[in-house]
């Protein structure tokens, strides 16, 4: 007779060997970290093409919606095609494949505008202000050598500083930009082969975006079915809940956000142009660019900019300080709020802390995409408290929480109802608490009898007080045990 386990075993053999995969993997990343690090950026690194053909795609995917559904199957209607029967199978196939390639031709049409255009007024700027340099240096240090001379307690202690780091300068430089300068032909050979390995990749990544936008319902299909095929009903619910809002966050946040910052270029662009602020094409792509990044952007790209005009004109660079300040306070309460509105859902205080954090780990691309991947993650671990506490039958309102002291048996418990002794409420015997009580029993004291008395008395009227202060105190202290 053979042996068949049953589900009971069945289940334990299964968690002892995911138990021990677990216990394995643990293991071989403390004390094999590093190789697990390199193998991991070798995948990537491989992947690449695919990431970027996937990332392409995803931001082609509502133009190509646009073109498809709002124009082309317009157009059928309007012939009296309805392209959703399913006896039209075959036309969607080819109203998609033509749809795919007007987008990807739009976006290729774009992108080799914006270079056509854009790259060689950059590139003229960047050589006009790369030769100009030495001129903005003497500039500015014209400048500055007329205000130390008009201030010399500020020149004194500017030579003073710079007297006692000049050895470290020094240091510095020798240590610093002269091995630099001999690595430099390199680097730029490094540099030339980046981007020749970057252009390649963007090749693949269109062919690959081409296949992701022409099979994405497919994909989004199939997806769908092995949630279902591998996990339980309402779980498998949840998580393509969570992944149709995670797509709505990216979306919503980024096309809102790549609107917004072009519109804020543009406004620039124009109000310093109109105020004759010398180089506004590079002065607006930075603002515009670094727009992308919210909260810290506007001060980057503002500071690029007043750091550049300095040194050719001081009164120029406080003009456009002040126009980047009313255009983004213009953006933050009017433009920002009209496109973006709250896609995010995040306080300022999450705001910075994304940044911060997918900053720190993915670099440039995190302080774009940290917002929306970070708001995913606080929405889900909302979901999650949100359904326990509707478990336990408790209030899920936060402002119901700020006036909390504890819960019993009977409920909450707010502060103004709580009792001192149970859960360290009050702590009536704290230092501050002490001197306030003092304060406020010889205010009185204080203000009315101590003037009257006679030198004389006042110590021994002070000791006196004192004591009674003292009794006073351990009654207190009493009362509270």
């Amino acid at each position: 007779m053979k042996w068949k386990p049953g589900k009971k075993q069945l289940s334990i053999m299964v968690s002892v060997i995911l138990c021990s995969l677990v216990i394995m993997l643990i293991y071989y990343i403390l004390f094999n970290g590093s190789r697990l690090a390199r193998t991991i950026n070798n995948i990537l690194s491989i992947l690449t093409p695919i990431i970027i053909g996937c990332a392409i795609g995803y931001i082609l995917t509502p133009l190509l919606n646009v073109i498809e559904k709002k124009w082309i199957y317009s157009f059928y209607r309007l012939r009296g095609i309805d392209l959703n029967d399913r006896q039209y199978f075959k036309k969607r196939r080819q109203v998609r494949k033509f749809s795919v390639a007007i987008t990807i031709i739009l976006f290729l049409a774009i992108v080799y505008a914006m270079v056509l255009i854009l790259v060689p007024q950059l590139i003229r700027s960047i050589r006009d202000i790369i030769r100009n340099l030495p001129f903005y240096v003497n500039n500015l240090q014209r400048i500055m050598d007329k205000y130390l001379n008009d201030n010399p307690a500020v020149r004194r202690v500017v030579d003073s500083v710079l007297q006692q780091y000049s050895t470290n300068i020094n240091n510095m430089l020798k240590d610093f930009v002269v091995p630099s300068i001999s690595t430099m032909i390199t680097t730029l050979s490094k540099s030339m082969m980046s981007i020749i390995r970057i252009f390649l990749y963007l090749i693949v990544g269109i062919v690959v975006a081409v296949y992701i936008l022409n099979s994405k319902e497919n994909f989004i299909g199939q997806g769908k079915k092995i949630c279902y095929a591998y996990l339980r009903r309402d779980f498998a619910n949840e998580v393509i809940g969570a992944f149709r809002y995670a797509h709505h966050t990216f979306t919503s946040f980024l096309i809102g956000k790549v609107v917004d910052s072009l519109l804020v270029g543009l406004i620039c662009f124009i109000v310093i142009s109109f105020l004759n602020i010398p180089y506004p094409i590079v002065l607006a792509f930075g603002v515009g660019i670094t727009n992308l990044i919210p909260f810290f952007g506007p001060y980057i790209g503002g500071g690029f900019g007043f750091i550049l005009l300095i040194m050719i004109n001081p009164v120029k660079a406080l003009v456009f300080l002040v126009t980047i300040v009313i255009l983004q306070q213009i953006d933050g309460n009017i433009l920002g709020p009209l496109i973006l509105g709250n896609s995010t859902g995040l306080s300022g205080f999450w705001v910075i802390f994304a940044i911060m954090v997918f900053g720190g780990i993915w670099g440039p691309i995190g302080w774009i995409i940290g917002v929306p991947v970070f708001a995913c993650i606080y929405t889900f671990c909302r979901h999650i408290t949100m359904k326990r506490l509707r478990a336990k039958r408790l209030p899920r309102d936060t402002s119901i929480y700020i006036e909390t002291a504890y819960m019993d048996e009977n409920g909450i418990v707010p502060l103004s109802e709580a009792d001192n002794t149970k859960y360290y409420v009050h702590n009536e015997g704290s230092t501050w608490r002490r001197i306030f009580k003092l304060y406020k029993k010889n205010k009185k004291y204080i203000e009315h009898v101590l003037p009257n008395k006679p030198n004389n008395d006042i110590n021994s009227e002070n000791q006196d007080d004192f004591r009674m202060d003292e009794n006073n105190s351990d009654e207190d202290k009493n009362d509270e045990i």
